[in-house]
């Protein structure tokens, strides 16, 4: 059964047709009905003749379901060229009885998220948008996406975000992918428009949007309408307009709406009617249909109604509208930290993005994950751009990348939160690179000489029993690496200056945090340092089909390491075989004991929130 999620709006109403040079006048339903009451239906049918006239307008707003979701946590494009918050709004001019001796008038438009790869934080009012992976990246989702417009014909892009503040970098982003493919001649015939709409209406001016409207009048004139007569299309719309702001919702909205009052009150012209959808207070049927269709597609985006929409009814803005939208605002900020994170992964079950066993990794991470971007090709970019910087071809060959989770403090077992690390694996080092996911940087990594290794162990490693999840031992596996540090090991930091060089601390074994068993092996008083790595196993929700586990990619891990020391080392082959050897790192009962009640309450708090 199709269904369709987003907006269904209409009002009658009744333009009298007036003689040329006289005054615009219009009466909506509720007048022609008050009018009939008050002197019967004959003498109204007969005041009004054929001086005027009964239509009916239907707004129809249809959100797509394609990179569906909430607010921050579907922002921009993903790989297919979908972006967030995509939504055909149709506005269309027909009589009551949609009767075929008159003519049906569709105009439509579009919002969407800025089609890039980018994110905001929800901890924050105003979150500086923080733009993701590489520009060929970027490039690619981006022509997808006007690839995909071209269906609708021309393209006609009107920008609302600020020209200052957080906003610019975006926006900049934006404008200037479209001139680079203008230059190449790659997207066709898309125009760009950028208005700051903030700066144009400020005051509370928000009738100052006409200014835009009046920008792209000619280009509303030659995208025209499609217009249906006797059942044939007359004249087919060549382009659309696709407007956006940050969230598209509140000022893309206000926009919107000026549009299509622009389109209808030119769509009654050319009928030989006239009507005043600014001046005459008659017509805010026509603002009160718009601003529902905001508040809805506002609820669905975000979980409240629209900001900006006292002036979408009435076209006034006051003290009263801005409080309503300091409140608004609460609503959405509350959302955004605590409820937003379980009802996107709802969604995602629902449209079939994601398996129900989402729901398992949710217990345990509290987060959801994003089935429009390949997370394969993140981890893989992210392994290419860490060998480049590191590994020096001349000298080294590069034998294996990993991504792997590792404790956020060096030379540790359980120092919270894991962080999604980089290994490298070359014919002379192992190579243990924090990156830095936002803006696919190196932010340091460890060199481990393959010659200084000591001893390689893989087998259970638990480092939380908060969940079920997190205590089965087939999916908690990982891999503890122990070396001597020499001349050959070292620490770099990119602190983004010259000074990028760090010792490794002598002192170690205390900081090894070794369970039960492992400080003997690893030999007390030992000037050693450990690298541990967890394995990430494959989410429950991705999974859709059987994988290699995560205790046959831990022992895939340690023999590629093996290999690697016996072709490094005279009589590697033998010392190899001594190095490895499978055991717990942190089993489970060693980590309940490490679970702390502060760590256990915290857990306890944030899963009964979104419950």
């Amino acid at each position: 059964m199709p269904v369709i999620q987003g907006f269904v709006g209409q009002r009658s109403f009744v333009v009298q047709k007036t003689k040329q040079g006289e005054n615009t006048a219009s009466v909506t339903q509720m007048d022609v009905e008050q009018e009939e009451h008050e002197v019967g239906a004959d003498t109204a049918g007969q005041a009004h003749g054929k001086a005027s006239r009964p239509f009916l307008l239907t707004v129809l707003s249809r959100r797509s379901v394609k990179r569906s979701g909430l607010r921050y946590l579907r922002r921009g494009i993903d790989d297919g060229g979908n972006c967030a918050n995509t939504v055909e709004t149709e506005q269309i001019l027909s009589s009551p009885d949609w009767g075929s001796d008159s003519k049906i008038r569709s105009f439509v438009q579009i919002r969407a998220s800025i089609p890039l790869y980018f994110s905001q934080s929800p901890y924050s009012f105003k979150p500086a948008p923080v733009l993701h992976h590489s520009p060929e990246a970027n490039k690619i989702a981006f022509k997808r996406h006007f690839e995909d417009l071209k269906r609708y014909g021309r393209v006609q892009i009107a920008l609302l975000v600020d020209k200052h503040g957080t906003e610019v970098s975006i926006g900049q982003a934006f404008e200037n992918a479209v001139k680079e493919a203008e230059d190449t001649h790659e997207l066709g015939d898309v125009r760009f428009e950028w208005f700051d709409f903030h700066a144009e209406c400020r005051g509370m001016k928000f009738e100052n949007v006409n200014r835009l409207v009046q920008k792209l009048d000619k280009t509303l004139t030659d995208y025209g309408e499609t217009v249906v007569a006797d059942g044939k299309i007359q004249t087919r719309q060549s382009g659309i307009v696709r407007t956006n702001c940050m969230d598209c919702l509140d000022r893309t909205n206000v926009a919107e709406s000026a549009f299509a009052q622009h389109m209808l009150q030119r769509g009654l012209q050319d009928e030989g009617y006239a009507i005043d959808l600014i001046h005459d207070p008659s017509t805010n049927w026509f603002n009160t249909l718009w601003a529902d269709n905001g508040d809805a597609i506002s609820r669905q985006y975000a979980g409240t109604a629209a900001l900006k929409g006292d002036f979408t009814r009435t076209r006034k803005r006051n003290y009263r509208g801005a409080l309503s939208d300091f409140g608004l605002t609460l609503s959405r900020y509350y959302n955004n930290m605590v409820n937003d994170y379980f009802s996107q992964a709802v969604i995602d079950v629902l449209l079939g993005n994601l398996s129900w066993k989402i729901f398992e990794d949710f217990e345990s991470t509290m987060m959801s994950a994003d089935p429009g971007m390949s997370i394969e090709k993140i981890r893989q970019t992210a392994i290419d751009n860490c060998t480049k910087l590191i590994v020096q071809e001349d000298k080294e060959d590069l034998i294996h990348g990993w991504t792997m989770l590792m404790p956020a403090q060096a030379n540790t077992l359980r120092t919270l939160p894991f962080e999604e690390a980089v290994v490298l694996l070359t014919d002379s080092a192992i190579y243990c690179c924090k990156f830095d996911w936002n803006t696919e940087k190196l932010a340091s990594f460890e060199k481990v000489d393959l010659k200084s290794v000591t001893k390689i162990r893989y087998g259970t490693y638990v480092t939380s029993t908060l969940t079920d999840r997190e205590m089965r031992e087939d999916l908690n596996v990982g891999v503890l690496i122990v070396y001597t540090p020499n001349k050959d090991s070292v620490i770099r930091v990119n602190t983004r200056s010259l000074q990028n060089y760090a010792l490794p601390e002598p002192k170690s074994t205390s900081k090894a945090e070794s369970s039960s068993g492992l400080m003997s092996w690893l030999g007390s008083g030992s000037t050693s340092r450990t690298v541990a790595f967890k394995v990430i196993s494959s989410s429950a929700g991705e999974a859709r089909s059987g994988g290699t586990n995560a205790l046959s990619k831990a022992e895939h891990m340690a023999d590629q390491i093996r290999r690697s020391i016996s072709g490094s080392t005279e009589h590697g082959e033998q010392r190899g075989v001594e190095l490895v050897e499978k055991g717990d790192i942190i089993s489970v009962e060693e980590a309940k004991r490490r679970t702390g009640y502060l760590e256990q309450l915290g857990h306890s708090i944030r899963k009964y929130v979104w419950t």
